[in-house]
């Protein structure tokens, strides 16, 4: 080994290190860290700023407008790459370093990796209290950046140049720790990144990460194989890990393979088109087919999901008095929910010997099974067919979704979070839309879409359309000068903006919940107090021209497909403004979901006598 040193300061080795790390899935190498995204202020300019513009070789800067945008510009980076490459993100010490936690909560409970960089106060502590530092009466090793500790995968305080070379491995073995990955937080001392050490030349030479495919133990996949044949009414989930595991044309295979019925997740929604007997999105959200398939279902597969409430209906979605379950999962955490028998490992790798298991057995699902999914799932495409194509004098949310759905092609990518457009794409993303989607509904948060999409131009500068679908909400939560980004770095994407005038996911929450609406549409005060007023006007489209997009104000669903022409044919970012009204998909899932209802109150007897009766559709799986 090498006894050669070179002196640098705590930044600017930090930074010659991130530009040497490469990782390695199937032969595809990729920078661990595709660019750095930043705001430099006080506790990063003068220390990680200066070594980023200082330093020969490095990633490529991005200035962010908005440090919460920045981290969703990295989980869709991230995503895009399947978790292989992903962006750091720094940040001054105080509000800009909090301003993380939203994005860094996305990023963990996702489990999508990014790195964080915050400054952080003073090691010395010679300067006092200095400008944006927190004094907890308790302890001073306690700073602002200690609220990211119980969002971050891995967390460290870096306040010795030396401690790098301790910290480093740790920190990029947590960003491609499989299944168990988020946000990666390094927090850098501000006189600590400037202080000047022998570092050892072997920490700059360049380094190959392989990402391993964990393959399945032949113990687990001959107990599965004994199960899943026992099984009459077989069912697999896929979830997000099937589509980070690149295992979508191995799910396809097996399910056609051997008639076995999938149904999709909200973060593995798409990863199961081509497969014969496809349900669609499962819960609350899902399509009547794939929920109708659950509640029969007597032996369930979760691959590569952490099953969430809105997945599993809150524990009431699979009614077979004696279902079972397996779950095939990177992480053990998730393998063990539900009691069912865990198989850890990659998804494509453990596809794959299941398949040559069940090919042995001679096995594949039973005649009335297939008879039962085929009806169900035909009788689904009818009713949403039927509705789809209902004339309508006044555009909904649902046309909307349909409309893009049939519009994209094989390359372009469909951003959604917490919106009415998540629930609609989530029903009815089916086999005639060509593009992927992509849906963050782990954290839900509104204010992802549009930096997230930046993130996914980033990833794929030379791929298909990135669209953002949000609500006219989100709009209004502050993300959206990221399109100054987008207009600063040259990146084309599309914004559809759903106009309804308020927050009309939650107004349909609250319908159910306390039988009428409070709090949710944008209107003024009236003399009462009440938000009864008109309706407060804002023109998008104006806004969007502002930052130099190109914008659109439609109002039918030819004036949509107009737009969405245009927008493919445009040189600079675009915003599409379609003014709906968002009521509720004609077609019920028929799922449920548990959100607390009060027990007593004006007018909640109803309400809560039918939250009662459904819950007692709840189980434990045991």
């Amino acid at each position: 080994m090498s006894t050669q040193t070179q002196r640098l300061t705590t930044a600017q080795a930090l930074v010659r290190f991130l530009s040497a790390q490469v990782t390695s899935r199937d032969e595809v190498e990729r920078p661990l860290i595709g660019g750095i995204f930043g705001i430099l202020g006080h506790g990063n300019a003068a220390g990680l700023g200066q070594a980023i513009a200082a330093t020969p070789v490095h990633p490529r800067f991005f200035q962010g407008k908005n440090e919460q945008a920045m981290v969703h510009a990295a989980v869709g980076f991230a995503k895009a790459n399947r978790l292989l490459s992903t962006l750091a993100v720094t940040t001054s010490i105080g509000p800009g370093a909090t301003n993380l936690v939203t994005g860094a909560a996305t990023a963990s409970i996702n489990r999508v990796p990014v790195l964080l960089l915050p400054g952080d106060v003073f090691a010395s502590r010679r300067q006092g209290p200095v400008l944006q530092q927190l004094e907890d009466r308790r302890s001073f090793d306690v700073t602002v950046n200690d609220t990211l500790r119980p969002v971050s995968a891995y967390f460290d305080r870096i306040t010795r140049p030396e401690q790098l070379m301790e910290s480093l491995p740790h920190a990029v073995e947590a960003l491609l720790r499989p299944g168990d990955t988020g946000a990666v937080t390094l927090a850098l001392c501000q006189d600590t990144q400037g202080e000047a050490f022998d570092f050892p030349t072997g920490l700059f030479e360049r380094r190959v990460h392989t990402a391993y495919r964990q393959p399945p133990a032949d113990d687990a996949i001959r107990e599965l194989v004994q199960r899943m044949t026992a099984s009459k009414r077989p069912l697999i989930v896929s979830g997000g890990g099937t589509r980070y595991s690149e295992a979508e044309q191995a799910l396809v295979q097996t399910a056609n393979a051997f008639a076995i019925p999938v149904c999709e997740t909200f973060g593995g929604r798409g990863t199961a088109k081509g497969a014969v007997w496809c349900a669609g999105g499962l819960g609350m959200n899902g399509s009547a087919a794939a929920n109708t398939l659950a509640a029969d279902a007597d032996f369930v597969i979760a691959l590569g999901t952490r099953l969430a409430d809105t997945v599993t209906a809150s524990h009431s979605i699979f009614q077979c008095p004696d279902v079972a379950f397996a779950s095939i999962n990177t992480s053990r955490h998730d393998a063990v929910k539900l009691y069912g028998l865990p198989v850890v490992g990659d998804a494509r790798s453990a596809l794959v010997e299941l398949s040559k298991a069940l090919s042995g057995a001679g096995w594949a699902t039973e005649g009335d099974w297939r008879e039962t999914v085929t009806g169900v799932i035909d009788d689904w495409t009818v009713r949403l067919s039927t509705e789809l194509t209902q004339q309508s004098e006044v555009l909904q949310g649902y046309h909307v979704i349909d409309e893009l759905a049939l519009f994209t092609e094989e390359l372009d990518r469909v951003v959604i979070s917490s919106s009415t457009g998540l629930g609609h794409a989530y029903k009815l993303w089916d086999k005639r839309a060509a593009g992927q989607l992509d849906l963050e509904y782990g954290f839900s948060c509104m204010g992802h879409e549009i930096p997230a999409a930046l993130g996914v131009r980033l990833a794929t500068p030379d791929a298909g359309e990135v669209v953002a679908v949000i609500g006219d909400g989100t709009y209004l939560m502050g993300n959206t000068a990221e399109l100054v980004t987008a207009i600063q770095e040259g990146l084309r994407i599309t914004i559809v903006v759903l106009v309804n005038e308020g927050y009309q996911c939650i107004r349909q929450f609250e319908a159910g919940a306390i039988g009428s609406e409070f709090g949710t549409q944008f209107q003024m005060h009236d003399s009462s107090g009440n938000y009864e007023g008109s309706i407060v006007k804002i023109d998008y489209a104006a806004n969007a021209r502002s930052f130099g997009c190109e914008a659109f104000d439609v109002f039918t669903r030819e004036e949509f497909r107009r737009a969405l022409e245009a927008s493919r044919e445009g040189k600079v970012p675009c915003l599409i403004a379609v003014h709906v009204a968002d009521d509720l998909f004609p077609v019920p899932a028929g799922a449920w979901w548990d959100i607390g209802i009060a027990e007593i109150g004006d007018g909640m007897e109803a309400v809560r006598a039918t939250y009662a009766s459904e819950r007692t559709r709840q189980r434990w799986y045991v």
